[in-house]
């Protein structure tokens, strides 16, 4: 009886020709994406049904202390990047001098990955910072050009402070 049963799931299987689904699994941090095939088949009927989902497993952050974090000031608040680079050394952040961006008018933050293996800290400062993760980019010849090019490779993140954020600093702070 259970050689039949066996059989016929086979059968059932060999028939529906459908190809294997995939599933989200959770590999070492040094993973961004995994995929595993998988086939469910329902018990009452010997029904096989298939479903596909992908999931982007996050990679491990560093301890602050081992990200390093320059912040420039992109908007015309005195003193935004000078708060904002006391905000991260508080929150334990490896921070460099600020500095001024090339120009005042960035409207939004951003957060340049100089290496990818860097997305997790980013991603874990924007929420910091209260930043949605669009925040995160990875810098381009179109959209660094805030960044000083003497700056850009000097720490792991570039955090450029825009008027979305500015508002955080305290009236008349000066550090």
């Amino acid at each position: 009886m259970v050689v039949l049963a066996v059989v016929v799931g086979v059968f059932v299987l060999a028939r529906t020709g459908s190809a294997p689904t995939t599933v989200a699994t959770r590999l070492p941090p040094t993973s961004a994406r995994t995929t595993v095939p998988v086939t469910k088949v329902s018990q009452p009927r010997g029904v096989v049904t298939t479903s596909t989902s992908t999931t982007v497993v996050p990679t491990t952050t560093l301890p602050p202390s081992k990200v390093t974090v320059l912040v420039l000031n992109g908007w015309s608040v005195s003193h935004a990047a000078l708060f904002f680079q006391h905000k991260l050394a508080a929150a334990g952040y490896d921070t460099l001098a600020p500095s001024n961006a090339t120009s005042e008018g960035s409207k939004t933050s951003q957060i340049f990955v100089v290496s990818r293996v860097d997305n997790a800290n980013a991603l874990a400062i924007a929420s910091f910072l209260g930043l949605p993760s669009s925040a995160v980019v990875t810098p381009t010849a179109v959209n660094d050009t805030v960044v000083p090019a003497t700056l850009l490779h000097q720490a792991d993140l570039v955090l450029v402070v825009g008027a979305d954020i500015s508002d955080q600093v305290p009236a008349g702070y000066h550090g």
